[in-house]
């Protein structure tokens, strides 16, 4: 509230104003009065530009009257809360409000506006990413409006069930999903926000057989991913990897027994069904005796994997073995380098792996390591990427310690 205020104009430092300014809902009630009974004397001029400057003054002055009168809503942050993920699946960031819609005997302030019981109240979702905020969801009296990055993904569904659940639901989740989320409702004049902290783990990646191309009837393929410690991946997990940026154009068996594979950039001899448009190619639902490559999960790292300060010199497969014995670890399979690679581990070294394929990971952008992409890139024995390097041939080792 703004109250009364003393204005000091010094005209030849004689001359000062005082603006009372009342507040009132609707409206500013404003008056000005000589801060001096005794008017020192002053040419007509002077007089002219003094009275100019008294109403320029005035009328600024009652803006600022009326910018300072207009209530704002009070708002209330709570604690911030934390969300996990999984990738291609569903999560509830948890919005209540216990302080808001209270009822009519709860207790407030005498001055604190009480919003009327049919006032609608407006639920909004940011995404707080990089210090950019990002529309998530935006609701108000059955209108809902949200983001592009989000469409057809969420929904505040406990709020029709109770006013006091802002709570949001996001489906089919993307590992770039994960940040902080910002809830805010407001309810008449009242303002409460939640922040909650979203994390996704999980990855989806490409396996081939040792042995070549497309070898892998549905039975191998589920093995495959159980031997080198992940899960045949579901159609949902590869969609939602598809969208963070999967591209690979290699068809492989899914959890459902169909076989797809995901492009982000269309180019010849990767059209399948969908020709030039981005997006996953399907085959439909395959006889499972067909052959394939695999898709393959992966979700948290039970543990960590590392790549031995002690190597000085390449080894073989078997010596690569023993070298991880040594630390009290086990060669790390494909699915755990994979996981430790979400988690940020990053080395330009191909080093052995406990199936015999050779990989390394990579999260920072070098020329000379996969160039200038990030992943986890595979040494293929052929020019045709299949097989994998001989046993004997001479790598470093990535090692696993639960």
């Amino acid at each position: 509230m703004v109250g009364n205020r003393t204005l000091d104009g010094c005209v030849n430092g004689a001359h000062a104003l005082r603006l009372l300014c009342v507040p009132c809902p609707r409206h500013v009630l404003f008056e000005v009065i000589p801060a001096e009974t005794q008017e020192p004397k002053v040419g007509s001029q002077a007089l002219d530009w003094m009275e100019m400057t008294g109403h320029i003054l005035t009328h600024l002055l009652c803006l600022v009257c009326l910018c300072s009168a207009h209530p704002q809503p009070a708002a209330r942050i709570s604690s911030s809360l934390h969300a996990a993920g999984s990738l291609g699946g569903r999560v509830v960031l948890t919005c209540n409000l216990p302080m808001m819609l209270a009822s009519p005997s709860s207790t407030a302030d005498s001055t604190t506006h009480r919003p009327l019981p049919d006032e609608p109240v407006r639920i909004q979702w940011l995404k707080l990413d990089k210090q950019e905020e990002k529309l998530v969801l935006v609701a108000q009296g059955g209108v809902m409006k949200v983001g592009l990055e989000f469409m057809g993904r969420v929904s505040v569904p406990g709020h029709q069930l109770s006013p006091k659940d802002a709570s949001l639901t996001i489906m089919r989740l993307r590992v770039s999903d994960a940040a902080l989320y910002l809830c805010k409702v407001t309810h008449g004049l009242e303002e409460t926000q939640n922040i909650v902290s979203l994390s996704v783990s999980g990855v989806v990646f490409h396996y081939r057989a040792n042995s070549s191309r497309y070898s892998l009837d549905f039975g191998e393929a589920t093995e495959a991913c159980r031997h080198v410690n992940a899960s045949i991946a579901t159609p949902e997990q590869l969609t939602a990897a598809f969208e963070d940026g999967l591209d690979q154009c290699d068809a492989g068996w899914l959890a459902d027994q169909s076989v797809r594979y995901p492009i982000t950039m269309p180019r010849p001899g990767c059209e399948g069904d969908l020709l030039h448009r981005p997006g996953v190619r399907t085959y439909g639902h395959r006889d499972p005796t067909e052959r394939y490559d695999v898709y393959c999960f992966v979700d948290e790292l039970q543990g960590e994997v590392f790549y031995p300060s002690s190597i000085t010199d390449k080894m073989t497969w078997q010596e690569a073995k023993e070298e991880c014995e040594k630390h009290d670890a086990v060669l790390a399979s494909p699915g755990q380098l994979f996981a430790a690679w979400m988690d940020g581990l990053s080395r330009c070294d191909y080093g052995w792996l406990s199936d015999g394929s050779v990989r390394y990971p990579i999260n920072v952008p070098l020329p000379q390591c996969g160039g200038g992409l990030l992943g986890v890139r595979t040494l293929y024995k052929y020019k045709n990427l299949t097989g994998f390097p001989d046993l004997t041939d001479r790598h470093g080792a990535f090692c696993f310690k639960g």
